[in-house]
C-alpha cells in the first residue's frame, strides 16, 4: 500500500492512494475544489502504476495552469 499527502505553498494539495488496481485515488485540490481525481471509481482505464502516474501529473500539471 502507498498513501501520500503533498501540500505546495500556494494551497495546491495532492493526496495519493495506492492499493491495488482495483483499490486507487489520485486527486488534486487547490483551495478546497477538486481539480483532477483519478480512482477506482472513475472512468479511467488502469493499464499501469507508472502511466497512472504519468496520466495524472500530467492532467493535474493542465488544470493548474488552466485554473
Amino acid at each position: 500500500m502507498f498513501e501520500e499527502r503533498v501540500v505546495l505553498a500556494d494551497g495546491v494539495l495532492f493526496e495519493l492512494f495506492f492499493d491495488s488496481r482495483s483499490n486507487y485515488r489520485l486527486a488534486c485540490l487547490k483551495g478546497g475544489r477538486l481539480l483532477v481525481e483519478y480512482s477506482n471509481a472513475s472512468a479511467y482505464a488502469f493499464k499501469s502504476v507508472e502511466k497512472l502516474r504519468y496520466d495524472f501529473e500530467r492532467d493535474a500539471e493542465d488544470a493548474l495552469h488552466q485554473g
